[in-house]
């Protein structure tokens, strides 16, 4: 028999489009990291333009904001998760690690 295994990933939407994924989750984490949209499209090497648009489509798919961004002032800017962003991130991370578990014992 052939070496057969289970690939793929998981994503949360609704009715309204996706909510989280991969890269989403990857882009709210390193906000949460940093406290900065710039910084997170820097390290995870996205367009800052398509970081802003991802953060922009999880929030309008969802009921309430996943992030909020503090505009300019004398240190600058910053951006943060909410608590339903946290609890969402938090979520997620909870399906995939599930998601990885049930790859491993299957097949």
């Amino acid at each position: 028999m052939e070496n057969l295994k289970i690939e793929g990933f998981i994503w949360i939407e609704s009715s309204e489009g996706l909510r989280i994924g991969k890269g989403r989750a990857l882009l709210l984490e390193y906000i949460e990291k940093s406290g900065s949209i710039a910084e997170a499209a820097r390290q995870i090497k996205i367009p800052y333009r398509k970081a802003w648009n991802m953060i922009k489509e999880m929030n309008k798919n969802n009921s309430e904001a996943l992030v909020i961004k503090t505009i300019g002032g004398k240190d600058g800017g910053s951006s943060e998760l909410t608590k339903e962003g946290k609890r969402l991130l938090l979520e997620y991370k909870r399906l995939s690690n599930k998601f990885i578990q049930f790859k491993k014992e299957q097949i």
